[in-house]
């Protein structure tokens, strides 16, 4: 009897898309992160879900736009490493032939004087505006972070009986450390992403989450190298947002299970 291939170990104790709802069979196994976000080989091997051709293949574009933007925003000197400035080279030279709408535009650039809460007398990195293809790919990788993360705490699908809503924050932005601090106080679960046979994998990806199973109620803060954090929570079917919650209500809430290969038309509809 022939053996099966690891996709195959895999697609069969995972049969289900978890991006679209689970209303199609798993025929890829799609990573997120997206392996752009990494030097090659490097990506963490724990963060593979089980994907419909549709939505893995179909936010090729934003994978490659996010993977640039998350390495370029890192001020994590461990994760500044040939092999990184490699990737980092690459995919700009990728996008810039492929989505030169994307890449950020260097009359934009702003000097940053401040590392944590220490101000420098030299600028430690440039500020630049988010493209409008930069801020669409955040928000798509950011959802389907949403749905990966839920089914790796959970091992259950977000359905579009789901409610979802997610947004994104660079840790050197101004005003952000008591959110920052909020999440490290709130979430009980630390991940960090690993990849055992690599020595020197640095701490490019982790994420905190909570999960309240009588509600159903999911909430996550994924942290890039020292940059980026995208965040985001779930709730069920049952629950309501109640009245007094006015931060939540403006949030962009959508339902789940909206991956391209769902029922529901369009890029990531809500």
């Amino acid at each position: 009897m022939p053996k099966l291939s690891r996709q195959a170990r895999f697609l069969k104790l995972h049969p289900l898309c978890c991006f679209c709802g689970g209303t199609r069979a798993a025929t890829t196994v799609d990573h997120v992160p997206p392996k752009a976000c990494f030097p090659v080989g490097q990506w963490p091997e724990e963060f593979e879900f089980p994907a419909c051709a549709a939505c893995n293949n179909g936010t090729s574009k934003c994978d490659t736009i996010f993977g640039y933007f998350s390495i370029l925003s890192d001020f994590n000197e461990e994760n500044r490493t040939p092999e990184d400035r490699r990737r980092l080279a690459s995919l700009k030279n990728l996008i810039a032939l492929r989505y030169p709408d994307a890449l950020p535009d260097p009359v934009s650039a702003q000097p940053i004087f401040r590392s944590g809460v220490l101000y420098t007398p030299s600028p430690v990195a440039y500020s630049v505006s988010a493209t409008a293809a930069a801020k669409e790919a955040m928000e798509v990788i950011n959802q389907k972070l949403a749905h990966a993360l839920y089914y790796q705490r959970t091992g259950k699908i977000l359905t579009d009986k789901h409610r979802f809503a997610c947004a994104a924050f660079q840790l050197q932005q101004s005003g952000t450390e008591g959110l920052t601090a909020f999440f490290k106080g709130l979430l009980p679960d630390l991940k960090i992403g690993k990849r055992e046979n690599i020595k020197r994998y640095g701490n490019r990806f982790g994420y905190l989450s909570g999960h309240k199973a009588e509600a159903d109620l999911f909430l996550y803060a994924a942290q890039f190298g020292y940059g980026l954090i995208l965040w985001g929570m779930s709730m069920g079917p049952t629950m309501a947002i109640e009245p007094n919650h006015e931060g939540l209500k403006k949030l962009t809430w959508r339902a789940g299970g909206n991956g391209l290969g769902a029922h529901i038309s369009g890029m990531f509809q809500p």
